[in-house]
């Protein structure tokens, strides 16, 4: 578990469950469902997309970013950022990136699939912990729009 979204969540008075799998559990949206036991669809993943700057899309678990509409949302082409990009602006790896607490600003936007539920299972600071929040906490937290962004 990363001590700094432990503390990243006490800092900024998130409520939220950090919930830490056995190894791999998390590695795809249907491994995190299983293991949590909800649907796939309240794996909430946080894609990292690049242009002229790094952006974060939040959406659901069975759904994928459409770089086709973020790219018009975004008035640039975006990109999926790799892997070390990733770590580089986050501060976390891959499989592990949270919806906040990273080490540089990102842009970010909630994909408007997941407001069809009121809790969610998000990635929380490393491959294997997952945080169980509300999807209100999360908008409220993160003051960014509902976007469609996904297919």
């Amino acid at each position: 578990m990363s001590e700094r979204i432990v503390r990243y969540l006490r800092e900024h008075g998130i409520e939220g469950e950090l919930i830490v799998l056995p190894p791999d559990m998390a590695k795809t949206s249907q491994l995190a469902a299983s293991a949590v036991g909800c649907e796939v669809a309240q794996i909430a993943k946080n894609i990292v997309l690049r242009g002229s700057q790094p952006y974060l899309v939040i959406l659901s678990g069975d759904r994928r970013v459409d770089l086709v509409k973020a790219s018009k949302l975004a008035g640039e082409k975006l990109v999926l950022m790799e892997p070390d990009q990733v770590l580089k602006y986050t501060g976390y790896p891959v499989g592990g990136v949270p919806p906040f607490g990273h080490t540089r600003p990102l842009k970010t936007w909630v994909d408007k699939s997941i407001a069809r539920f009121e809790l969610v299972y998000t990635s929380g600071g490393s491959p294997d912990t997952l945080l169980k929040i509300t999807v209100s906490e999360l908008v409220n937290h993160l003051r960014a729009p509902f976007v469609d962004v996904s297919r």
